[in-house]
């Protein structure tokens, strides 16, 4: 290897990826495991006209806040990207990549910044997990190619559903061709639900054999998958198809076909902020509702309120919780944000609430909002550039950015959740 390929770099800041920044010969270098204000030695893996990426092959001057990351697997697994640096370094981190792009990006000055909501626990938070299978190997992704990294713990799942992993790897010799394992788990009811993802039908009574002999009786169902492009297709379910979770007062019924917030310990601070932000109103509007998680709670402070989703299986669990929690005001619709915005132009909102995927809005769907006109809106986003190019088509389109508050939602990873409030200023 030349040794021009390995150059010394002083690491700027982080930028979202959770990359660290340098610069060479005027061109800007993206460096993974990286900390801001240390010095390393780069491997330049990818170069382009006007940047590169490399990652951190030594650490000539350490940052004060870089630590020996917990993980074994940490810098080989592709799932986490912040283990090397101390907790309240990677809240600055997410706060620094958030607020440049609301600035940079969005066009906002003087962004109202409340500050942030870290997770209750740094490890072990995620209730929601997908197992790669591979080669016999079960785990994840390496950061750099589809090959799978054999895990006996992952240290951002809940220690129930590491517990899992032994009896996964017995299914996994059972069924010859399995590809994913997706888990679902509730700590507060303690039952989980599995997927099993499998190129061919898996023998059904092979299945329910496996659930019976191998899993623990916490395994309330376990059901059979194939995968069709992006897509998949549910062959059968043995036992039942959901879990039950409870945030606070409110129970929710989640399928293992519906979405649900995966850091359990931020779930009640989570929906307290939305709530406060989303304040009295008389007809509300919650898009991207999936199970009814913030929609249920919002209709005790209004009038009347409706949620959509594109995904059948979490409006079918968002009406039974709408019963469940006796919940009269409250309409579940299936269709997506922007079907729906097109259908219901003209009506009158008082709260609209989005929760989009990480793509953030489509163009029209902003161009819809600003016809609605809605008082206010709560914007909830996993992704702080797609969120500042969305508000600043909003705050052109008439509204006034009031409060934005970060949400650590996923320690040890890239990811930048927030919450914004806007308000109708024209």
């Amino acid at each position: 290897m030349k040794e021009k390929s390995r150059p010394r770099l002083k690491i700027e800041k982080l930028v979202y990826g959770g990359l660290g920044l340098g610069r060479l010969d005027g061109r800007t270098v993206l460096v993974r495991y990286s900390a801001p204000g240390e010095t390393v030695e780069v491997e330049l893996l990818k170069e382009k006209r006007d940047y590169a990426e490399g990652v951190a092959l030594k650490v000539i001057e350490p940052s004060p806040f870089r630590r020996e990351p917990p993980c074994p697997y940490y810098g080989v697994c592709g799932g986490c990207q912040l283990q090397h640096l101390a907790y309240h370094a990677q809240l600055d981190a997410k706060r620094a990549i958030l607020l440049e792009s609301l600035e940079r990006i969005g066009k906002l000055k003087d962004v109202p910044y409340e500050g942030e909501i870290p997770s209750g626990q740094e490890f072990h938070y995620r209730v929601r997990v997908q197992f790669k299978v591979k080669d016999g190997k079960i785990g994840f992704y390496r950061w750099d190619s589809k090959e799978v990294v054999d895990v006996n713990e992952c240290l951002l799942a809940h220690r129930k559903i590491n517990e899992l992993i032994p009896a996964l790897r017995e299914i996994n010799k059972a069924l010859k061709d399995l590809q994913e394992v997706h888990v679902t788990y509730s700590p507060s009811a303690d039952e989980t639900v599995l997927k099993l993802y499998t190129i061919t039908y898996a023998d059904e009574k092979l299945v329910e054999s496996l659930k019976e002999s191998v899993l623990p009786k916490s395994v309330v169902g376990v059901g059979n998958y194939g995968s069709v492009g992006a897509s998949s297709v549910k062959r059968y379910f043995i036992g039942r198809e959901h879990v039950f979770m409870d945030v606070g007062r409110w129970r929710y019924r989640v399928s293992a076909d519906s979405f649900f917030q995966v850091n359990y310990t931020l779930w009640e601070p989570f929906l307290e902020e939305v709530l406060r932000k989303g304040g009295s109103y008389r007809k509300g509007l919650d898009l991207h509702c999936g199970v009814g998680f913030f929609t249920i709670p919002l209709s005790v402070q209004g009038n009347f309120i409706e949620g959509a989703d594109a995904n059948p299986s979490a409006i079918k669990d968002a009406e039974y919780n709408a019963k469940l929690n006796r919940r009269d005001n409250v309409v579940f619709t299936e269709a997506t944000a922007y079907r729906y915005l097109k259908r219901r132009a003209g009506e009158i909102f008082d709260l609209v609430v989005l929760d989009p995927p990480r793509t953030g809005l489509l163009k029209e769907e902003v161009e819809l909002l600003i016809k609605n006109k809605p008082a206010r809106i709560v914007y909830i986003s996993c992704n702080p550039t797609t969120l500042a190019r969305d508000l600043k088509m909003l705050v052109r389109g008439g509204y006034e950015l009031k409060g934005v508050k970060l949400i650590d939602n996923f320690p040890q990873t890239f990811h930048v959740e927030s919450v914004s409030l806007l308000e109708l200023s024209v």
